[in-house]
């Protein structure tokens, strides 16, 4: 990795890891609960619900304007916690490149997320 990473880059990342995790629970059906014990006329798992589903439809719009390499060795690094090596074999890179890929992409998908006002 090529310096520290930023306030921005860092809150890319959470927000990269929360999308996987809402993103799997959507996937699987895990996202709602249906009963709400105590609390008639009122429906607060729906409301997580849909807010997991916004985040989500939002998350994926923003990474889908980086580079296919970018968001590959994003999901691949942060999501998957794959080392360098790994990523350069599914990208058919070096481990140079990925090096230096990784932190470019975390910048633009920080800048990116900024813009869309997600972080």
């Amino acid at each position: 990795m090529i310096g520290p990473m930023t306030n921005p880059e860092i809150l890319a990342v959470a927000r990269l890891r929360q999308w996987a995790s809402d993103r799997s629970a959507l996937t699987n059906g895990r996202a709602l609960v249906v009963a709400s014990p105590g609390r008639p006329g009122r429906n607060n798992n729906q409301n997580r619900f849909d807010a997991a589903l916004v985040r989500v439809i939002d998350f994926d719009r923003a990474i889908a304007s980086l580079d296919p390499d970018e968001q590959a060795a994003l999901v691949l690094r942060y999501r998957d916690r794959e080392g360098e090596r790994n990523i350069a074999i599914a990208l058919r890179c070096s481990t140079r490149k990925v090096a230096y890929l990784l932190p470019i992409a975390r910048r633009h998908l920080a800048s990116e997320l900024e813009r869309r006002n997600l972080l």
